[in-house]
């Protein structure tokens, strides 16, 4: 009885550790799950002018929240090097707002944030803006753009920015009620 427990146990942790199963799941292959910057070279980034709400287009991520989730429809872009960047306003039922300009990869499923909106309307560059791994958490709304807007897959779900900027609006048509409450 014991052997068959370690067998199991064996088993499972040769699924676990293999590659071939990691790339099955979705997960990087490497160690870490740091995507091979090796092969990646990324375009160099300027920072978009700061939002206004007539640009916003309000989406709904995965999972329960009472926040509201905007893009800002004129920011997004698709880079040479195949990444999606876009603006995200983040509110809250009180009219707290969370602002920041990041990029997606599509190819290895990972994130970054460029920088941060303050009150006055200007950019923080991010303090330390490395590529992380999206997981697949439904609370993030990063998920839910890779997922179900800008990526099929393993690529990006278009051919251009506009493509990408049809998608979203597509989704949602309806006009964004962007008022603070």
């Amino acid at each position: 009885m014991r052997t068959r427990h370690w067998v199991w146990a064996a088993l499972l942790l040769w699924i676990v550790a293999n590659p071939a199963f990691s790339a099955q799941r979705g997960q990087p292959e490497d160690v870490g799950g740091i995507p091979d910057d090796k092969a990646f070279k990324e375009d160099a980034v300027t920072l978009p002018a700061y939002p206004q709400d007539a640009g916003l287009a309000e989406f709904r991520p995965r999972g329960a929240s009472n926040n509201r989730y905007y893009i800002d429809l004129g920011t997004i872009s698709l880079g040479e090097d195949r990444v999606v960047r876009y603006t995200a306003v983040v509110r809250s039922p009180s009219g707290a707002s969370n602002v920041s300009y990041e990029g997606l990869r599509c190819k290895d499923a990972h994130y970054k944030t460029y920088a941060f909106g303050t009150r006055e309307g200007a950019w923080i560059p991010a303090r330390n803006p490395d590529w992380k791994a999206l997981g697949v958490s439904v609370t993030t709304f990063q998920y839910s753009l890779y997922k179900d807007y800008f990526c099929d897959l393993e690529s990006v779900a278009g051919r251009n920015a506009r493509d990408l900027r049809l998608k979203v609006k597509d989704h949602f048509p309806q006009k964004s009620n962007t008022t603070k409450r």
